[in-house]
């Protein structure tokens, strides 16, 4: 089964459809940009929160996820007054 692009978080369940899928074309657009595939982000991600060492190349992946929740959450979070909100990247 392939992962695909969630969102969890304490204020995930407040974003409406369309900031759900502003969000993931957010996080789309920076996969593409940056010529790396959503799953091997994951996975590159996954190992590093489980606390393993990563390679170069994994560590480069790590980084590409971090720009892609970074974008995904400000595309969801567009206009809403709160700053402390909790809404992270997943793979389901």
């Amino acid at each position: 089964m392939q992962a695909t692009i969630g969102f969890e978080g304490k204020h995930a369940a407040l974003a409406s459809s369309a900031e759900i899928s502003a969000g993931i074309d957010a996080a789309d657009k920076v996969f593409s940009m940056r010529n790396a595939r959503f799953s091997d982000c994951a996975a590159a991600n996954e190992k590093l929160e489980r606390g393993e060492l990563l390679s170069r190349e994994e560590a480069l992946l790590c980084l590409v996820w971090d720009e892609a929740e970074e974008a995904a959450f400000h595309a969801i979070t567009l206009g809403w007054l709160s700053r402390d909100v909790d809404i992270r990247l997943s793979a389901r």
